[in-house]
């Protein structure tokens, strides 16, 4: 109950017209905000089931393809530690999706341990921003959903 409540107060948040969610301000400080508000729940997932969770892996590499910068040729409002952008900016350019994820997943001062250590996350990251890439979001989605 207290759930439901809580899920009907955010989408009351953004149904309000006088409230303007700007992406550049959602998008603030994204990586502490997922090590604290969903990294948690994927990885009790994967305890509770064996399995990644399908959703938010397919999540968490939307996030991590957002600090690319761009999105069909449009910049992004990246607005985040310098260092981190930098980061970013630095393992994008290798155009590998399996570095990209190993060296992203292996950051423990971004996650707070080595997340190559979750039984396929490596794998499927590197699948889903590849998808990602190749065919959108959505269909990405769809494709992903089959290979995991």
């Amino acid at each position: 109950a207290e759930l439901v409540k809580f899920a009907e107060e955010v989408f009351d948040r953004f149904r309000n017209p006088f409230i303007k969610h700007m992406l550049s301000s959602i998008a603030l400080n994204s990586i502490s905000k997922f090590k604290v508000r969903v990294l948690p729940s994927l990885l009790e997932y994967v305890n509770l089931h064996g399995k990644l969770p399908l959703h938010l892996t397919y999540a968490f590499a939307c996030l991590i393809r957002f600090y690319q910068g761009t999105w069909q040729g449009k910049s992004l409002p990246l607005d985040d530690d310098q260092e981190i952008i930098s980061f970013f900016a630095s393992i994008w350019a290798t155009g590998d999706y399996d570095e990209i994820s190993s060296t992203v997943l292996a950051r423990h001062d971004y996650w707070g341990q080595d997340l190559n250590q979750v039984t396929g996350l490596t794998a499927a990251m590197a699948a889903a921003l590849q998808e990602i890439d190749a065919e959108g979001i959505q269909e990405g989605f769809a494709r992903f959903k089959n290979e995991l």
